[in-house]
């Protein structure tokens, strides 16, 4: 990852919600060179851990970054200590699309990705005499954790950020200290597994390896998934399109503006796993053996899609703003990632026999 909303499920919510299925998957389907094993050992190996590795390693940094932030208070270290948080959260957004397995078995978005957030909590919290990490991961909510709700306190506006450090605030240099302790420690838990017995059960090694066919239709789920909930749950919500009323709450940004940047990465992960690392497999591999035409496609819908985002970026706004400012551009995009969703969710998962099933916005829209 990682669904916002008011009155819409969690992005956390709709990942929970991706079950094995026990997907009916034709042993024939690959019978040709490369086999689902083959890709899964490969993508485990070259991208899925490499990806989470990035993404625990950046997590830390952003950590050590805070700290010295809260222990010495400088424009410079805060303006580092953002930066860092762009970086990191930037790298979890990028694993949206493997977000399987140990992650969702430890609840692990709830302590890092939860949206919406709520304001007054993360406030009232700050009242406390003394917060620790544990009392984050332990008796915290899920809406006063996380990336945005340590965005809410690191971005606030103005100098308010430096001016409180400086007055020796210790409640809240404890809270964004604690709030960047949990996401490193359970983004890199999350690391752990993938590099160990997790991975090598996705693999295929191990003592408990996954079924080929099941490793394989997960990473087709979770696409699927998330480029729904993207499109109609975030997107679609904003500009009025599967709501009644358009609602930029729907989308998961705060004062960083990084809600283009989440874009990007969600679809530069899907495109992650479909194409593989240079040097290995990707499900790309098994669509060219039952269709080319098919994988043409596929590979097509994820190239508009992340042009359509990168046009975004020319704003150099927050995704909100070019909601307001430039609406038929964000509808643009809109298109092009419920056309890679389309693909997946039908010719994808057809070609596989992957089974899909149903996520939390079914008959919302």
């Amino acid at each position: 990852m990682a669904t916002r909303s008011v009155d819409l499920p969690v992005r956390s919510t709709v990942l929970l919600s991706i079950l094995l299925l026990g997907a009916a998957l034709p042993m024939s389907a690959c019978s040709n060179d490369v086999t689902r094993r083959d890709v899964a050992e490969s993508l485990t190996e070259l991208v899925i851990v490499p990806r989470y590795e990035t993404a625990a390693g950046s997590a830390e940094a952003m950590s050590d970054r805070i700290r010295i932030l809260v222990s010495d208070p400088t424009e410079g270290r805060l303006e580092a200590a953002r930066d860092s948080w762009r970086e990191a959260r930037s790298n979890w957004s990028r694993v949206q699309a493997y977000t399987l397995g140990p992650v969702m078995e430890l609840r692990i978005p709830s302590l890092v990705d939860w949206w919406p957030i709520d304001e007054s909590k993360i406030n009232e919290a700050l009242t406390r005499p003394e917060i620790s990490a544990d009392d984050v991961r332990e008796t915290f909510a899920a809406d006063q954790r996380g990336f945005s709700a340590l965005e809410h306190l690191l971005f606030a506006d103005g100098d308010g950020v430096l001016s409180r450090l400086q007055a020796g605030d210790d409640a809240y240099g404890q809270y964004v200290s604690a709030l960047a302790t949990v996401i490193a420690d359970a983004v890199r838990l999350a690391a752990n597994d993938w590099s160990g017995e997790y991975g090598e059960s996705f693999s295929g090694s191990g003592d408990r390896a996954i079924s080929e066919n099941l490793a394989i239709a997960d990473l087709v789920r979770v696409p699927v998934f998330l480029t729904e909930t993207v499109g109609d749950m975030q997107l679609g919500v904003a500009l009025g399109i599967t709501k009644p009323k358009a609602d930029l709450s729907a989308i998961p940004e705060g004062n960083a503006g990084a809600g283009v940047d989440d874009l990007a990465q969600y679809v530069h992960g899907i495109q992650d796993t479909y194409l593989g690392d240079t040097d290995g497999l990707g499900i790309s591999d098994l669509i060219a053996q039952l269709s080319e035409d098919a994988d043409q496609r596929m590979r097509d819908a994820l190239t508009d899609a992340i042009d359509a985002i990168e046009s975004l970026r020319g704003n150099s706004q927050p995704l909100r703003q070019v909601i307001e400012t430039d609406p038929d551009a964000v509808a643009r995009t809109r298109d092009a990632i419920k056309a890679v969703q389309i693909v997946l969710n039908t010719e994808i998962v057809s070609l596989l026999g992957v089974t899909i099933g149903f996520s939390d916005n079914d008959g919302d829209s």
